[in-house]
């Protein structure tokens, strides 16, 4: 007489859902959905269950079901999805008989493992190298900026009033041109030496000597202005960690969320230094990278500068691990750009992307639903079976 399948119940209407229960058919479980309202949680929604997977995203919503089911059923195993590692090591240590589990403690393990191998091996294809040196044309030097205009107008306006007022000063007074300059210099910068003076000089030099006072207050107080807004720039940038990275061989990796620092300490427990990308500055885990001694620098990876700031040339390779597929192919494709034989490996939550991007070798694409769909369902079949 055969072992009858398993039946597990699935809660959770997303992705991670969807490919859980594709793989529990095919390792020969009978799969049934179930509401992801606690309150709809009774002993006749799990009758006949052998196993129950919480994979909504919803952690409090998780948590409640896996209690509520733990009362009606105290001995039906779980697979529960939880986000906060902090809430997810507290259930794991007082909830007999649960597995605990997220995309990020599962898929950063598989991210790290596949750049390590990508730096030991770092080739694309002829032509995804081609495809690279033609984006590299459409890529704008980084840092290629233009001038303030209102400062290099304020500038060549100064200028121009000096040159003019040694021109008449050399006249007025019968100076040698130096020392005209020296006296227009003194004038406009509010520290006359009283070593030249307009006391005996005509009216008309008296009326240029005032307007050059004037002019010169205007025009050091706008110095001052811009000076200070440079000062504070730069202090500014230098808190978000923008910095240029002189370091050679490093890792960047581009998305602070949870994957990105599972990613980071794994690469940094293998001898890799690592410079973390992040956009969001309040994110909760910068402050956790940097005490890690990693580089964060607060801004956008999709934009070539930042990547170059971040030592791009001369990094060993490259994660790209936002919470977006087209953003992580995006940084994955400039990188591509600004480095041909760069190893690249980048998260994809789709199969499909993830699929394609890795028959062109563009990158090393890992599919962080795939990888964590795979972890879901052979806990649930194990438990289900025990």
């Amino acid at each position: 007489m055969g072992v009858s399948a398993p039946r597990i119940l699935i809660s959770g209407s997303n992705r991670l859902g969807a490919a859980i229960e594709e793989r529990l058919h095919a390792g020969g479980a009978v799969v049934a959905r179930i509401s992801e309202d606690p309150s709809a949680l009774t002993t006749d929604a799990l009758e006949g269950a052998t196993a129950l997977v919480l994979a909504s995203g919803d952690d409090a919503g998780n948590v409640d079901m896996a209690l509520i089911t733990r009362r009606l059923l105290p001995d039906l195993p779980l697979v529960i999805r939880l986000f906060d590692p902090e809430l997810a090591a507290y259930v794991r240590a007082t909830l007999k008989g649960a597995v605990v589990l997220s995309l990020s403690s599962v898929a950063a393990p598989v991210l790290a493992r596949e750049t390590l191998r990508a730096l030991g091996a770092a080739q694309v294809s002829d032509e995804a190298a081609a495809r690279a040196v033609r984006r590299r044309k459409r890529v704008r030097a980084p840092w290629r900026r233009g001038l303030d205009r209102v400062l290099l107008g304020a500038a060549l306006t100064l200028a121009c009033v000096i040159a003019a007022g040694t021109v008449f000063f050399t006249k007025m007074l019968g100076l040698r041109a130096l020392d005209a300059f020296y006296f227009v210099w003194t004038t406009i910068m509010t520290v006359g030496y009283g070593d030249i003076t307009l006391h005996g000089a005509p009216d008309s030099a008296k009326v240029v000597g005032m307007a050059l006072m004037l002019v010169g207050a205007a025009f050091m107080a706008v110095l001052f202005a811009f000076f200070t807004s440079w000062v504070m720039t730069q202090r500014r940038e230098a808190q978000r960690g923008r910095v240029q990275v002189r370091w050679k061989d490093h890792v960047v990796v581009a998305g602070g969320g949870h994957m990105g620092i599972g990613v980071a300490d794994l690469l940094a427990a293998a001898g890799r230094r690592i410079v973390v990308i992040e956009r969001e500055e309040d994110r909760p885990h910068i402050e956790m990278l940097r005490a890690a001694g990693h580089r964060v620098i607060i801004a956008d990876a999709t934009k070539a500068e930042i990547l170059e700031l971040a030592g791009i040339k001369r990094a060993a390779g490259l994660v790209a691990l936002t919470d977006a597929d087209p953003t992580n192919l995006h940084i994955a494709l400039l990188a591509r750009a600004q480095r041909a034989d760069l190893a690249i490996v980048m998260r994809a939550e789709s199969s499909e992307l993830s699929a394609y991007v890795n028959e062109h070798r563009d990158a090393v694409a890992v599919s962080s639903i795939a990888v964590t769909a795979d972890e879901f369902a052979s806990n649930a079949l194990v438990a289900a079976r025990a």
